[in-house]
């Protein structure tokens, strides 16, 4: 009893000092770039943490909305879901870093076992030490620091992945329309071809035509058939493309609904570039000079020795008598002063400094390119909307005419049919890049273009 009273108040010393550590809270990382979305709030960062939850599954049917295959995706893309665990593992080592090093309990008993006067148990002396290591170097503050960098950088990380499969499916999305609207055309070609093939075989009945008309009306319509199973096999392929951003192998969705966006006014080059900061993968960048500054601080606080303090209790049991013991243990820098790791962690900053420049200087080329992109699609989609499929379609039912008339041979006819046709496979090719570099200029500013536009 004597021996327990002193060390139970030394002992509750040592935990009142543990129990100063900061609450372990977890902040939510900051605001996404694209709407008012926050990383903690995310879908697919509240699946990853309870995997098993059905409400919030997203049900496929024949018929897929733009809204849904986005809301699918970010529920259950399984490389969201990877960097969705990685903010809840930087988060738990965030934690860790904030917590006090243990104490360590020392217990000795001496003097006893031996011979002569340390026969038996009545010359033993019991030892209870309890030590304390003390930061100097303000160790733990800059470890919590570096942790927190790490976490938010952890966060863009998956902001980044979060607005590539956005920007993936809302590509996969524009081509599986394209394919779509492809096919639908091919089947009308198809029917149309049927149609003047069977028209040139009555003819040829009557003996108006020769039969070599017949033959290349079915070499026509033959062609027309093998592109029309072309048609199919690229949409096959283009809803299969789709659904991997949510990991199905089969799609469930029969067809797609909505239509491909026109051109709309686009914002000049000057305006669009001020938002670049707002891509994460620029953004990240203060956040990852952070981490590397705070890194270097974590090293340079290694360098200060800390120290550790004990304090106990001794006990002599033949003097009866007790004593109380504190101790204190400095190591002498005289050699390892963490030198080395110091000068890494400044390299490591420059390096980081340079990258940043690098990326940033990257990512202006590629805004460039695909701003560029953008602008010479949406000039196509208006040239062919406003001039070259308006002519192309009325020459077609100008040559239609002529030949119920008699004006026109098939041949002209033909050459009219394929003109239309061609025309409208290359407007819907532009119509669906025109939207994909919307797309990706929206990806690469973190903002869509209908808001710089309105502003």
């Amino acid at each position: 009893m004597k021996l327990f009273k002193p060390l139970l108040a030394l002992g509750m010393l040592v935990l009142a000092a543990g129990c100063a550590t900061e609450e372990t809270v977890i902040e939510p990382p900051s605001e996404s770039t694209l709407g008012d979305q926050t990383y903690e709030t995310s879908p697919a960062l509240n699946m990853n943490v309870n995997s098993q939850d059905t409400t919030t599954k997203v049900t496929i049917s024949d018929t897929l909305t733009f809204s849904d295959a986005l809301s699918k995706a970010l529920l259950e893309n399984p490389q969201l879901q990877s960097y969705g665990w990685q903010v809840r593992v930087k988060e738990a080592e965030r934690i860790q870093a904030s917590l006090l090093p243990n104490p360590t309990l020392n217990a000795e008993m001496e003097n006893f076992g031996g011979t002569g006067p340390f026969e038996g148990y009545d010359g033993r002396e019991v030892t209870v030490k309890l030590g304390q290591k003390i930061l100097l170097g303000a160790d733990r503050l800059k470890r919590k620091r570096l942790a927190r960098a790490t976490k938010e950088l952890a966060g863009w990380d998956y902001e980044a992945q979060r607005l590539d499969v956005l920007t993936g499916v809302t590509k996969a999305y524009i081509s599986a329309l394209e394919a779509q609207r492809q096919w639908q055309q091919q089947k009308e070609l198809v029917d149309v071809a049927q149609n003047l093939y069977n028209s040139i075989s009555a003819q040829v009945k009557a003996g108006k035509v020769s039969k070599l008309a017949q033959t290349k009306a079915q070499v026509e319509l033959s062609r027309a058939k093998i592109d029309l199973e072309n048609a199919r096999s690229k949409w096959e392929s283009a809803r299969s493309s789709l659904a991997a951003y949510w990991g199905s192998e089969q799609p469930q969705f029969k067809q797609l609904k909505g239509q491909l966006s026109m051109p709309s006014a686009i914002p000049e080059y000057a305006k669009v570039q001020t938002y670049i900061q707002r891509n994460p993968d620029v953004a990240r960048w203060a956040t990852k000079l952070q981490q590397r500054e705070s890194a270097l601080n974590l090293e340079q606080a290694k360098g200060i020795p800390d120290i550790t303090v004990s304090g106990g209790y001794k006990r002599a049991e033949d003097l009866g008598a007790s004593a109380a013991i504190v101790g204190v243990s400095i190591p002498l820098p005289f050699f390892d002063r963490n030198q080395g790791n110091i000068k890494a962690a400044k390299y490591e900053l420059s390096r980081v400094e340079t990258q940043r420049e690098a990326a940033v200087s990257q990512t202006y080329k590629n805004l460039r390119t695909a701003y560029n992109k953008l602008d010479a699609a949406a000039h196509e989609v208006n040239q062919l909307q406003d001039q070259v499929l308006p002519g192309a379609k009325t020459a077609f039912e100008a040559a239609q005419t002529g030949y119920r008339q008699g004006k026109f041979d098939y041949l002209e006819v033909l050459d009219a049919q394929r003109t239309l046709f061609s025309t409208r496979t290359r407007y819907i090719q532009a119509l669906a890049e025109y939207n994909r570099a919307v797309a990706e200029v929206e990806r690469l500013i973190g903002t869509p273009l209908s808001e710089i536009s309105a502003n």
